[in-house]
């Protein structure tokens, strides 16, 4: 038990860095390796996909560490980012890495939807197969938005299995 919180005591912090070195805007070399980091710099994935969603605010309303061979529901509530009130109808797409955002490039499957609960709250099915970090990369596209939006309004989601 003492392991185990300390672990996620330790995944918190790496997250909490990881949030502090994305908000600052710090050199892509640091985050992510030079070959990346030059293309990021160069602009090739930077204009793929936004660093904030443009259209949408998408909080995790459930828990980030989750268990290994069971399935979890991890619930996403999304928010117009001028009105502040839940997007319903909107296609939330999700496709998930195993490791932590663009490090591994591990998908595990194909994109899928997210399934629509109403009240602007979408629950993501997934049942980890191994213990570790993976990466929720999730795209928002707004009901009556063109599919291009869907990478104006990405944020990736990390989450723990144990």
């Amino acid at each position: 038990m003492k392991k185990l919180t300390i672990g996620i005591i330790v995944a918190i912090g790496i997250f909490a860095i990881a949030i502090s070195y994305h908000s600052l805007n710090i050199d892509a070399n640091a985050m992510i390796g030079s070959n990346m980091g030059s293309m990021m710099k160069s602009g090739n994935m930077m204009n793929m996909m936004s660093q904030i969603p443009q259209d949408v605010i998408v909080k995790v309303t459930s828990a980030q560490v989750i268990k290994t061979g069971k399935e979890s529901k991890i619930t996403l509530l999304v928010l117009d980012k001028e009105t502040k009130k839940p997007l319903t109808d909107a296609q939330v797409i999700i496709g998930i890495e195993k490791g932590t955002s663009m490090t591994t490039m591990n998908m595990l499957g194909g994109m899928f939807n997210a399934e629509d609960v109403g009240n602007g709250k979408y629950i993501v099915r997934f049942n980890p197969p191994d213990k570790g970090h993976y990466t929720l990369h999730t795209h928002v596209i707004p009901a009556g938005k063109l599919m291009h939006s869907m990478m104006n309004n990405h944020l990736d989601i990390g989450i723990i299995a144990t």
